[in-house]
């Protein structure tokens, strides 16, 4: 149960037989939870009395930039070495390019706005479709290019709500009078945003929430393909005596960066997709 599971001294000892046949399985077999005694100096000082007592030499920290801030806390008060492997469909982990998960929640919410899509046209709506994304619209500008939508809302980029009344307007006016809004779930309340849509555009707005199916499903082959490659790194890290490290994806190559450089920096979302989302939209 990640952190949780550290701090509580539950342990269990794994071996071939115990990961064969979960490679088309979605979730995590290990468990996960959110663990906010981890936030705390006693938290920290437990997971590492644990890993001691467990004579743990290396540990391997799937999950996303929380986590690994949590790994960079716990390596100061441990000799147990840390490596990261990039696991969450936000994507926003610094030091690759793409996270184990991603490239599964961009095709789970594609292929539900492909369908969403089918009914826009037929009744000539428009449907504001939110995706995850708290803080980061790395999954949604990859969605919303995926599926041709005609607005993208990321957090990253302040609302500006007279361009998108502008934008369906102008849709309408050359006879589209269908479209997609592909919106993060940090830009605000959707909600109140398809209806402001609707009372300043005259379209028929619906709205539509992707939610937790994002975080499920059977990987897809690219997921399946980065999650052994990262995952053989981090051994070969672990082996070679070398920790403290996050593994990556640059330019085709797999990459490790500091555990430090990881945490202290922060992932810049390629605005340029943004852009060539409008100009294919139009």
């Amino acid at each position: 149960r990640g952190w949780e599971g550290l701090i509580k001294n539950r342990f269990r000892r794994l071996d071939p037989r115990s990961v064969g046949g979960i490679i088309q399985t979605g979730g995590t077999i290990l468990l996960t939870s959110r663990c906010p005694e981890f936030r705390t100096p006693e938290g920290i000082r437990k997971a590492a009395e644990n890993l001691a007592a467990n004579k743990v030499d290396g540990l391997v920290v799937i999950g996303g930039d929380g986590s690994f801030k949590g790994a960079l806390e716990l390596s100061r008060e441990t000799e147990t070495l840390m490596v990261g492997v990039p696991a969450t469909i936000d994507n926003d982990v610094y030091g690759t390019e793409e996270t184990i998960g991603f490239d599964t929640a961009v095709n789970t919410a594609v292929a539900e706005i492909d369908k969403i899509r089918d009914t826009a046209i037929s009744h000539e709506r428009v449907f504001v479709v939110e995706v995850m994304g708290r803080k980061r619209g790395f999954l949604a500008s990859a969605v919303g290019l995926t599926v041709g939508a005609e607005v993208i809302l990321v957090p990253e980029v302040p609302l500006n709500k007279q361009e998108v009344f502008e934008t369906i307007k102008a849709n309408a006016a050359k006879g589209k009078r269908s479209g997609i809004v592909v919106a993060a779930e940090g830009i605000g309340d959707t909600r109140r945003l398809a209806k402001e849509i609707e009372e300043n555009t005259g379209a028929e707005v619906r709205l539509s929430i992707v939610g937790y199916a994002q975080r499920g499903g059977s990987p897809t082959a690219r997921s399946r393909l980065l999650a052994s490659l990262f995952a053989s790194e981090a051994v070969n890290l672990l082996a070679e005596g070398i920790g403290n490290r996050v593994v990556g994806l640059q330019k085709g190559e797999i990459t490790t960066i500091s555990l430090e450089e990881s945490c202290s920096k922060q992932k810049p979302l390629n605005l340029e997709l943004l852009k060539l989302a409008r100009v294919l939209a139009t």
